[in-house]
């Protein structure tokens, strides 16, 4: 049952302070999968729950769709199709209070792949792929389908109350400019500033990672026209994979 409530009906369905049971699973739903208490999945996310989880009628899980995460039972399972019961909903919880936007160059497909994975279990809101001067890597189009589905698969690993975006990639002044007006942190192995240095409040952060080689100093020399912060992650020379997600973790902490 769910903590401070009772008999839920599936029709009408109230809102609930905290899921008393651990999910057994967690998945993200589009609106037109639910009806009347009744969220059914099929296609890729329903042969997954069923073919690769193997989840049973009374087995409980998680549907999160357009910022409410909804308790399901479930109901039947056939084929790729799971339909649950919904007994419980609240709003999404444990996404963090500011937003962070990463300004990613394009590093060898394991190497991003990995950036986006972490990046997303750590609380990275949107990535923004840049063709930074010294990347090596040059990936085909048809690899950002491949990144925003190992955004969707780690978000409902971790949890997340909603799938980060994957864009690009871009020109570093288009990914400037698509980060609006977020407080732009350049991540600089020879800056004099902490990254925790700069942390001022803000609503909302763009953190800024070059490739294995660096950003070039015209790429630096954009990014401080447009008051990019340049800072450091203390001693230590991180890899390009890893940096990112230090940074974003120590960023969420802050609020």
């Amino acid at each position: 049952m769910l903590a401070n409530t009772t008999e839920l009906r599936a029709a009408s369905v109230r809102p609930t302070g905290r899921l008393a049971l651990a999910a057994l699973f967690w998945t993200f739903v589009d609106a037109s999968e639910i009806s009347e208490g009744t969220i059914r999945i099929e296609g890729p996310k329903g042969h997954h729950l069923a073919r690769v989880l193997r989840v049973r009628p009374g087995e409980r899980g998680v549907a999160v769709s357009n910022g409410t995460e909804y308790e399901i039972e479930v109901v039947e399972v056939g084929g790729s199709r799971v339909v649950g019961r919904v007994v419980g909903d609240r709003p999404v919880q444990g996404e963090p209070q500011l937003g962070i936007t990463l300004l990613q160059a394009v590093l060898p497909n394991p190497d991003f792949d990995a950036v986006i994975e972490g990046g997303t279990a750590v609380g990275i809101g949107r990535f923004i792929a840049v063709q930074a001067e010294r990347s090596v890597a040059r990936p085909a189009a048809q690899r950002l389908a491949r990144w925003q589905a190992i955004a969707g698969s780690a978000a409902e690993q971790s949890h997340r109350g909603e799938v980060p975006e994957v864009v690009g990639p871009v020109s570093l002044p288009a990914a400037l400019q698509q980060a609006g007006g977020a407080r732009l942190l350049v991540l600089e192995p020879s800056a004099s500033v902490p990254l925790v240095g700069a942390i001022d409040g803000s609503d909302a952060y763009a953190i800024a990672v070059g490739p294995e080689g660096g950003w070039t100093d015209a790429e630096l020399s954009l990014m401080r026209e447009r008051d990019g912060v340049m800072v450091n992650l203390g001693a230590r020379i991180l890899r390009a994979r890893l940096a990112p997600i230090v940074a974003a973790a120590i960023l969420v902490q802050q609020r």
